[in-house]
This record gives structure tokens, C-alpha cells and sequence, in this order.
């Protein structure tokens, strides 16, 4: 990682036919999560809902874990909600790839807690509070396959000193909205909604066919909800998970970095002119650091910086055209987050028609929690061309979206 400081100043441009609103554009900083931020929403009577709650970890040994629970309704009253539980290990050094993913039944919620949940294939059980200074546990059993013998059993624990994260504060924290408003209830199409646990430790065992796994490692945790047909959120994603240690010995002063980046951009619906006007990137991040000196004082946590951007196509950014921010963030203009994704060595992938890059590069840039001025972090990751290849984990061609993962470990 690299850390120093720029800015560089932007025009905004007018709002007039935007009809997406990018929370990077809506709001900024640090957003605190509160007691109902990562509770199931589970709405059934607004149209289309997607909602995941999922967990990312790197072991000590720097294999890769995924559980994710997936709750999705079309909204029609006769049709009843879905559920399904994935799960995925992957070790980077054997190349094995353990990949379940089961529909669950009989899906109930502890209404009192709101994240503690349960089905016949699957227990999470969540104690503590999303308070700051407070931590708290999700407990993840379940038997997602007897006869392959996939069994885990499995704690994510959120430290107390690391609060959780949303861009921006309040109710609208972590919100972006599509549709001709940008406020809450305006006549949107529908909105997305992200927010994060950047610093987990986890624990636990992953059983397949008898043999243990020693799930200890670096986590993070991201509650999504996409109110509206998936098809239309995005057309691509991004998303890039740092950690410097992965449960093994800190190599630095510092017990824990990491630094997390999510990236999605838009379909052709949604633009800053409105539709075919070109796609938007809706870019952002945090940057975790603690155990060193610089956070012993620290009354804020080991949260050094929020960051989020929104990207605009190329034939408009060379304009030194800005997307069009609210009334209270114009001062940003001249100071901008800067929070992106660069794909280098970019070449065709015949197998998925993915113009799949060699390389990626992501950059953090904002103001510090604490106000003492601005940090900046990059990290850049070669992705490989095949499976096994340089970290690349698993080419996915989905019937309309391609997503591009890339876990940063060990640093």
C-alpha cells in the first residue's frame, strides 16, 4: 500500500434529466450503522426485492471463504419469497473449490433481533450491538450437503473498537436511488442500499467429508438490498476486499489493515442525462487501520477514511464534467473523494466474451475520520487469465451481469 495526498478540481454539471443518484453524490464520510442498519428488511409488497447478507474471509493459510444468505421476492402476493444459502472455500495452493448453494425451507426471522435467522439447512444466531464501542457475533451453523459431507459451524465477530460502515449518516446513509428524485419516496424506480463490517475476526470449522478446516482468519461482512429488478441495478460490478494479515502474525505495527471497495455500474437506463446517456459508476470505500501508535489515542475507532466517487463515461470526464452533487456537498467540488477501479491489460476472454483485464488497480482517497487531513491508499492486483492463474478464483458468465472479485490478501 502507498499512502499520500491530492485533489484535484471538478464543474458540475446540471441535474437536469439525471435519473440516477449515486449515494457518492448524495451524501459523504464515515456513516455510523445503527441497531436496524444490518436487520432483514424482507419487504414483500414494493416490487422487486433482492437481500444478502454476506461474509468474505481470507484464512491464515490464505484460503477463501464465502457464506452468503440470499432473500428475494417479485413482489406478487401468490408467489412467496425465496431463500437460498451459498457457500464457497477456496485454497488457493491445492486449487480446490468446495462450492454448495441450497434453497432453503422454512426461512423465519427472530423479529426481536431482526439478524438472527434460521432454516432446516442453516442457523445464524447474532448477539451484541451494532453500537459503537459495542461489539458484536454472528454464529453461522448448517449441513448444506449430508451426503458430501459439507458441514460448518462458524462465529464472524465484529471488534468494538471497528464500527460498522455506510457512506454517509442517517436514515439515507448508504442509499443509491434511480429515478428522476433524488429524495426518499419521490417517484423513484428503486434504490440500492450497501452497507459493511469492514474488520472481522473469524473462527470456527468448515467440516468436508470428515476433515476439519480451521476457519481462523480475517473477515468482513456487506448487507445489500436492491429494490428493484436485478437486471436493472447494474451492468457490471467491482469489488476488492484488503486485509494484511489473514489471521496470521502481523507483519507490521499495525494487528489489522484493510480496505474495502465497491464499484457498480449502471445500465443503459441510467445516466446523467437519463437514458443512452451513458453508464455511471457509483464507486466507494473505507480504509481500516489499527494496533498501531497513530490509533492508540484515538477516540474514533480505527476508521481512518470514508471514500466515495462517482465516475462519469469517458467522453464526459474529459470534459472536467463533474456529476451533479445536492446543495450541501458543492464544496466537495473542489475537494473530491477520490474512490476507483482501473482494469489494465484489458484483452477479449473467448470463453465468457469478458474484455477481461490483466491487472487492477484500486485507489482510496479521503478525509481523514478524525479531520487531521487526507490519506490516500492504493493496491493493485494481477488477476491472471485462467483459473489458478495469478489468484483468479472462478470465470462466471451470468445471463446478464459479469462481475469482476478480486480478494487482496497478505500484503
Amino acid at each position: 500500500m502507498s499512502w499520500f495526498s491530492a485533489s484535484s478540481p471538478t464543474t458540475p454539471a446540471s441535474i437536469q434529466d439525471c435519473n440516477f443518484w449515486p449515494v457518492t453524490s448524495l451524501t459523504s464520510g464515515h456513516g455510523t450503522l445503527t441497531e436496524t442498519d444490518t436487520a432483514w428488511a424482507l419487504t414483500t409488497n414494493k416490487g422487486f426485492q433482492t437481500e444478502t447478507q454476506t461474509w468474505y474471509a481470507v484464512l491464515a493459510d490464505g484460503t477463501l471463504l464465502l457464506t452468503q444468505v440470499i432473500w428475494s421476492c417479485i413482489g406478487v402476493w401468490m408467489v412467496p419469497a425465496q431463500t437460498q444459502f451459498t457457500f464457497k472455500l477456496h485454497n488457493p495452493k491445492t486449487g480446490e473449490t468446495i462450492w454448495r448453494s441450497v434453497n432453503a425451507s422454512n426461512f423465519t426471522l427472530d423479529k426481536n433481533d431482526g439478524r438472527s435467522c434460521r432454516a432446516t439447512e442453516f442457523s445464524i444466531t447474532h448477539s451484541g450491538s451494532a453500537k459503537e464501542g459495542e461489539g458484536e457475533k454472528y454464529h453461522i451453523k448448517g449441513t448444506l450437503d449430508k451426503e458430501g459431507g459439507v458441514v460448518i459451524d462458524l462465529t464472524f465477530e465484529r471488534l468494538a473498537e471497528a464500527p460498522g460502515f455506510k457512506l454517509g449518516q442517517g436514515d439515507s446513509g448508504g442509499f443509491s436511488r434511480f429515478g428522476k428524485s433524488a429524495e426518499p419516496g419521490g417517484g423513484k424506480d428503486g434504490f440500492v442500499i450497501h452497507r459493511f463490517h469492514p474488520l472481522v475476526k473469524t473462527t470456527g470449522t468448515v467440516l468436508l467429508k470428515g476433515v476439519p478446516t480451521d476457519a481462523t482468519g480475517d473477515a468482513m461482512f456487506v448487507h445489500a438490498i436492491q429494490g428493484m429488478m436485478p437486471n436493472k441495478v447494474a451492468s457490471r460490478w467491482n469489488f476488492a476486499f484488503f486485509t494484511s494479515g489473514g489471521g496470521q502474525q502481523p507483519s507490521s505495527e499495525y494487528s489489522n489493515v484493510r480496505a474495502i471497495q465497491m464499484e457498480f455500474e449502471t445500465t443503459d437506463e441510467y445516466g446523467i442525462h437519463g437514458p443512452k446517456s451513458g453508464r455511471v459508476k457509483c464507486n466507494l470505500g473505507v480504509i481500516y487501520l489499527s494496533g498501531g501508535s497513530s490509533d492508540s489515542n484515538s477516540s474514533q475507532g480505527p476508521v481512518i477514511a470514508a471514500t466515495g466517487q462517482t465516475h462519469l463515461p469517458a467522453s464526459l470526464t474529459a470534459t472536467g464534467t463533474a456529476y451533479p452533487l445536492l446543495p450541501a456537498l458543492t464544496e466537495k467540488q473542489s475537494h473530491p473523494d477520490t474512490s476507483s477501479v482501473t482494469h489494465s491489460d484489458v484483452k477479449k476472454d473467448e470463453q465468457t466474451g469478458y474484455e477481461a483485464p490483466g491487472s487492477v488497480k484500486f485507489v482510496w482517497d479521503g478525509e481523514r475520520r478524525d479531520k487531521e487531513g487526507r490519506v490516500k491508499a492504493s493496491v493493485e492486483v494481477e488477476t491472471g487469465r485462467e483459473k489458478g492463474q495469478k489468484g483468479l478464483v472462478e470465470k462466471v458468465r451470468p445471463l446478464v451481469l459479469r462481475f469482476v472479485l478480486v480478494f487482496a490478501a497478505h500484503a
